[in-house]
């Protein structure tokens, strides 16, 4: 456990005068936890203002849209305005909206009268794992549609997130708890825990949670490895011993796992992700297999990663000679 990792917990007990040492505060910047940090020392802090007017930013134009079709704030948005105290504490870069899969043409017709300019057709977007289309509007912050509560370029076929149960529970506008919590850890793992905040949201949406409801989500999604993992990093990067721990005292991660756990302790990075969910099936030659060649979905055009890369190297090229 570091003392970044402990300061990264919303009301953490700050250390004695003068005992901080000399970095902990840029290094909260990178892990974005730094208006956290400053509120547990009882500092000033220099983003506060900038951090709560994209958050005012973001709440008008989810009031927007959602005056005009029906979605769900994900992530960011619901955090900062329904979980953290102030938005202030809780930066953001864009504003993520779960629509229903059935809805998608309403809505991308709702953003486009609004302004907003998709960048591209969601007809088109990929079918293999990408469940998202991004709107951009002058002077505002770019809005993520999503018809799944995952999104990624790797294979997940293991989760059977039931999206029909997260609509049936969501109450207000927003997420049951029980579902944010698991797709907080769905999401801060295919991200491999690389940045503190993604913990920190995890342990101010958890407190008081019903954990019987959580374990049993995550068991029937497929997603109890994630929950795992989550707390265990909870209580060795930022000395959080979360009671939900005993809910998974069952989980065995294999080889992929402990290998993935040891790294995530040590330095937690992005390229960590493909061993993350690897680890969460026993079918490892078939998520090798469809990292580079998703199978094609109904309606949608499948890419592979090798066909990803060379969409990636033809575009660098094109602006290289433009």
């Amino acid at each position: 456990m570091s003392l970044l990792g402990r300061l990264s917990v919303l009301g953490a007990v700050s250390p004695a005068a003068g005992a901080l040492p000399p970095g902990v505060l840029a290094a909260s910047r990178a892990e974005r936890t730094y208006p956290i940090l400053c509120r547990n020392l009882s500092i000033p802090c220099d983003t506060e203002r900038s951090v709560f007017a994209r958050q005012a930013m973001a709440r008008h134009q989810a009031d927007e849209i959602l005056g005009r079709v029906e979605a769900l704030p994900l992530k960011g948005l619901h955090l900062a305005h329904r979980v953290y105290p102030t938005p202030s504490l809780r930066d953001m870069g864009d504003l993520d909206l779960l629509v229903r899969r059935s809805n998608l043409r309403e809505a991308d017709v709702v953003l486009r009268g609004l302004g907003y300019v998709p960048d591209h057709d969601f007809d088109r977007v990929d079918g293999g794992s990408l469940n998202a289309v991004e709107y951009w509007r002058e002077g505002s912050m770019p809005v993520h549609l999503h018809w799944h509560v995952t999104n990624g370029s790797l294979p997940n076929f293991m989760f059977r997130i039931d999206l029909d149960e997260i609509w049936r529970d969501a109450r207000d506008g927003a997420l049951a708890s029980h579902h944010l919590i698991v797709t907080l850890c769905e999401h801060a793992l295919k991200h491999s825990y690389s940045a503190l905040i993604l913990l920190t949201d995890i342990e101010l949406a958890s407190r008081g949670a019903d954990w019987d409801a959580i374990a049993d989500v995550a068991r029937r999604w497929g997603l109890d490895r994630a929950v795992y993992y989550s707390l265990v990093l909870l209580r060795e990067v930022m000395g959080v011993p979360s009671p939900g721990l005993t809910r998974f005292g069952g989980t065995s991660p294999d080889w992929a796992g402990r290998l993935f756990l040891g790294l995530a302790r040590r330095r937690r990075s992005e390229c960590l992700s493909a061993l993350g969910l690897l680890s969460m099936t026993d079918q490892k030659a078939r998520f090798v297999r469809e990292a580079f060649a998703p199978p094609r979905q109904e309606g949608m055009r499948t890419r592979s990663v090798l066909g990803r890369l060379r969409e990636a190297a033809g575009r660098v090229g094109a602006a290289l000679t433009s």
